[in-house]
């Protein structure tokens, strides 16, 4: 199935995130950030915001019951430099931060009820271990049955996450919403520059679209990214789309048209994939 993603729970704005249970179905999967690495040692620790969304066990047969699918939860690691996302090995060998990561990652993924975590290092990726350490965190995880993904920032650290095993990896959420593209025409060649840095190409590739208003940094608008997923992108059989956040989401014109658009043209409903209907909060 086409993955129509969210992340939540970075207090962005420092607004709370909202509960599992009101996000809409359109929504079938959830990427909860950001956890961090706070010395360096791979011992990752949970986000204080998560304890305040609900049950991820009771969503999931929530979510089962009314759409006969399932909703996915991952554990988002590191994130923006403000949330501690550069990416660093300090004190440990590579083998030892691959082990720790793996251990405090996944007892957090069995905490929560997750299904699985996204390496997200978007404050940075540029320590000499990193392929080493992504490619051996997301190797074991596969290998136990859990879902990997990575989260790489266009013209940022999709570089360096360009390198990364694709074999190890499921989905990748690629942050497409400071491209600074006022049409479909600029998107669709920065695009095609994303897919060529995304391990696996296009069956791997997440449209990475932004919710929360920003001017020049948060382009494409809504209008325009998903007016080129429905025209162009979908052709080229790409593994889905997401936003970034639930908590802006909310602000929408109307709430969450991002996902419901995404998700309509997504699975070919033809009749609810208008993306002129979806507009920025304030």
């Amino acid at each position: 199935p086409t993955c129509a993603g969210t992340y939540l729970g970075a207090l962005p704005g420092g607004r709370a995130p909202p509960l599992l249970s009101t996000l809409p179905y359109s929504i079938n999967m959830v990427m909860l950030c950001f956890a961090k690495d706070n010395n360096g040692d791979g011992i990752f620790t949970a986000f204080s915001s998560w304890t305040s969304i609900g049950s991820i066990a009771a969503d999931r047969a929530n979510f089962l019951a009314n759409t006969g699918t399932t909703r996915t939860y991952l554990i988002s690691l590191g994130g923006a430099a403000a949330y501690g996302g550069i990416f660093r090995i300090k004190g440990v060998s590579v083998d030892k931060w691959i082990s720790n990561a793996y251990d405090s990652t996944t007892a957090i993924i069995s905490q929560f009820g997750a299904q699985g975590a996204e390496m997200q290092f978007e404050g940075g990726t540029g320590d000499s271990n990193f392929k080493a350490a992504m490619d051996g965190l997301l190797l074991k995880l596969k290998t136990n049955g859990f879902v990997g993904a990575i989260g790489p920032f266009y013209g940022g650290t999709s570089a360096d996450y360009s390198h990364l095993n694709a074999a190890n990896i499921d989905i990748v959420n690629m942050q497409m919403y400071a491209t600074n593209c006022g049409d479909e025409r600029c998107l669709a060649t920065q695009t095609s520059q994303a897919i060529a840095q995304t391990p696996g190409g296009a069956s791997k590739f997440v449209f990475g679209l932004c919710s929360a208003p920003g001017g020049a940094s948060r382009r494409p608008s809504p209008m325009v990214g998903l007016t080129y997923l429905k025209n162009s992108l979908m052709a080229q059989g790409v593994a889905g789309m997401f936003s970034w956040d639930a908590e802006d989401d909310l602000t929408s014109n109307p709430p969450y048209c991002l996902e419901d658009v995404g998700g309509a043209i997504l699975n070919k409903w033809a009749a609810d994939a208008d993306p002129s209907s979806c507009h920025l909060g304030a």
